[in-house]
């Protein structure tokens, strides 16, 4: 008798502890770890000069350091007269990257054949006038993580008249 009820206890025991290993509580505690699927081209915040810090919005936080950017790169390569056989507006689209220290650099330059041609030190005035940036950027935040982000930046050249 005393043997029977041993198995008849063991027997339960052994059919609810296969409830606490069973796959599926397993997979739904690894669930919650795992909220939301990350999207690895998107940021959370995008690179920021502390000019722009005041924008509400991510996407005007993002229009705000692209204008800044530009403006800054204005005026440092404004400084610069390049006397040049181009006749017409011309443009060439920089592709950027800023680090996860907030460090602004060039990482390609795509420009057309007759750009190349005529203004052949482009490249090296658009490497000085980054080089000439503050490095007082906030780089990109993906939960709280600063992460690299690249983006294009398109510049039109003009002729001066």
């Amino acid at each position: 008798m005393f043997s029977r009820l041993i198995i008849i206890i063991s027997i339960i025991l052994v059919s609810y502890s296969c409830d606490f290993i069973s796959p599926k509580k397993m997979a739904l505690k690894n669930a919650v770890l795992l909220d939301t699927v990350i999207d690895y081209n998107e940021v959370d915040v995008y690179p920021l000069f502390l000019d722009c810090n005041n924008c509400d919005s991510s996407e005007k936080q993002n229009l705000c350091f692209e204008m800044e950017l530009l403006r800054r790169l204005q005026r440092i390569m404004g400084e610069e007269i390049i006397e040049t056989a181009i006749k017409s507006r011309d443009t060439l689209t920089v592709e950027v990257l800023v680090d996860t220290e907030g460090k602004i650099s060039i990482v390609e330059i795509h420009k057309s054949e007759a750009l190349e041609n005529n203004l052949p030190q482009i490249d090296s005035l658009l490497f000085q006038s980054f080089a000439a940036l503050p490095s007082t950027v906030q780089p990109s935040l993906k939960r709280g993580i600063p992460v690299n982000s690249m983006f294009k930046l398109p510049i039109v050249i003009t002729p001066r008249r």
